[in-house]
């Protein structure tokens, strides 16, 4: 299991905005930006679904995935593999939680990154480079 670094989980935290990346069986790929991610412990993130179509569609075809992002406090790439739940304590966890955070919106699924890698996405020699 890859743990997330001090650097990392501050990174995320102190992001507004992050791009959640997909691909079908076939390897179409899908970005779309996302606002309600949150780390749920050092290897593992939630991202809550509103709005997901062909995301949704590709996950269920191919679990995974990868979440990018940059901010004040630099950025990374982290692949993982995901789970969707949508009838669980998770799913009810992220409803209460986007209750808080934004009333106006209503997850359809809360989605679950288990993380497997971390990239540098700094420009320069290391880009792209395995980080964790």
């Amino acid at each position: 299991m890859v743990m997330l670094t001090t650097e990392i989980k501050e990174s995320l935290t102190a992001t507004k905005i992050v791009f959640f990346a997909t691909a079908s069986k076939q390897g179409i790929p899908n970005a779309v930006p996302v606002g309600a991610f949150k780390l749920l412990d050092d290897a593992t993130l939630l991202i809550s679904d509103q709005f997901f179509n062909k995301t949704l569609a590709n996950m269920k075809e191919n679990p995974n995935a990868a979440v990018t992002w940059w901010g004040d406090k630099g950025g990374f790439q982290v692949k993982g593999t995901v789970t969707i739940h949508t009838d669980d304590k998770v799913f009810s966890d992220d409803v209460a939680w986007m209750k808080e955070l934004r009333p106006q919106l209503k997850p359809k699924s809360a989605v679950v990154l288990k993380v497997t890698g971390v990239f540098s996405i700094k420009p320069g020699a290391d880009a792209g480079k395995k980080i964790l």
